[in-house]
């Protein structure tokens, strides 16, 4: 090492120390970091500049505290240029993380983005089966409908340019992922990446999905895209869509209304997707069963994107054709948030007109939908 590699590297070093005092001094003398200071946070620690023990501290120090804005932003557009400009290349039209999972129920927002892969959309898929582990993540369904598995930007693309859509484990994105989920880990603590992480775009896509559970995170989010958008010149054309998905999860919930929330660098709008199951309970668990076989998922999938309707799985799901209305309500309403993001339309009542057709349209053979319709008179 040179003389000056040295000296540069202490001085990174010792700017690297300076952010765990300025969050750690006490009531009086603590502050909250700038967006720049947290992408260093991040940066500094992937470079060899800060050490484990500082970047936990950190973390903690504004989790106690309560992160600010200018933090999650800076925290997320550090995690982003971790990740190889190769992933930039691959033309993606639509981002689609997937981090939070399921308590109970199937990924039916996987029969959404085939919908839109098959009208010629390029839905790059990405999530983190790894965390949170208790939950059903949309890994361990995506073969079941056929969807490749990608490791590499170079696989990303070749899937896209094949079949439209293809699923990615965040792992192979950076290898911070994995260290902000040993720390979570270790400390049982969350801390700011959980939603930083769902704010990353890797491969720069013009439209973006963001969803929440807790009340109050919509606004967060908002800002937080409006942060990103001000910073990063090449985040100005992208539309990202806010909403608060089925148990966090990115995928619409049929049953209430949803309130959409789209900014971009001109703005903000907002739209809300009508329930499309009012009065439709009782159906909220029935996969606490589902520890089964692949090949049983797999049918559950197939089935309804084949035919329209749960094959008979009695033993499995009592009440089929309930069933059979949220897994389609889910698929519409979802697919009405994504043209409504993309801006294909202003409405949201042209918008599930055109998620009810493009779902009829899936596959020239399909004879039809739910045999009662819960949209047409909207």
């Amino acid at each position: 090492m040179t003389k000056t590699s040295f000296m540069k590297q202490s001085l990174m070093k010792k700017s690297y120390q300076a952010l765990v005092k300025a969050l750690g001094r006490g009531v009086k003398g603590s502050r909250s970091l700038t967006l720049e200071e947290s992408k260093f946070l991040v940066t500094g620690f992937y470079d060899g500049y800060g050490t484990r023990a500082q970047l936990a501290t950190s973390l903690m120090l504004m989790r106690v505290r309560g992160e600010t804005i200018d933090e999650i932003a800076g925290v997320t557009l550090g995690i982003q240029s971790t990740i190889s400009p190769e992933w930039k290349t691959i033309d993606a039209s639509i981002d689609w993380p997937c981090y939070a999972g399921k308590r109970d129920m199937l990924p039916w927002l996987l029969l959404a983005a085939k919908v839109l892969a098959k009208e010629g959309e390029r839905v790059l898929l990405h999530g983190d089966p790894h965390s949170l582990s208790h939950r059903l993540h949309i890994a361990r369904y995506v073969a079941s409908l056929g969807i490749p598995v990608v490791s590499s930007a170079k696989e990303a693309k070749s899937a896209l340019d094949s079949a439209g859509i293809c699923y990615l484990d965040a792992d192979h994105l950076t290898p911070l992922v994995s260290v902000f989920r040993s720390l979570h880990q270790e400390l049982g603590l969350r801390s700011l990446f959980q939603t930083a992480i769902r704010c990353v775009n890797p491969a720069s896509a013009p439209v973006s999905l963001r969803s929440y559970f807790h009340p109050g995170l919509d606004k967060v989010h908002v800002k937080v895209a409006r942060s990103i958008a001000l910073f990063s010149p090449e985040s100005k054309e992208i539309r990202v869509g806010i909403f608060k998905g089925v148990q966090g999860e990115t995928e619409v919930n049929p049953r209430i209304a949803t309130e959409l929330s789209i900014v971009t660098d001109h703005g903000q709008e907002g739209f809300v997707i009508p329930t499309l199951l009012e009065g439709v309970i009782g159906i909220t668990k029935f996969t606490s069963q589902l520890e089964i076989d692949q090949k049983q998922i797999a049918e559950l999938f197939i089935s309804i994107w084949q035919r329209g309707e749960l094959i008979s799985h009695d033993e499995l799901i009592p009440d089929t054709q309930r069933v059979t209305q949220l897994a389609i309500a889910s698929v519409l309403s979802s697919l009405s948030a994504i043209y409504l993001i993309k801006g294909r339309c202003q409405r949201t009542k042209v918008a599930t007109q055109l998620a009810l057709k493009a779902w009829k349209n899936r596959e020239n053979k399909l004879k039809g939908l739910v045999k009662k319709p819960v949209l047409e008179e909207r």
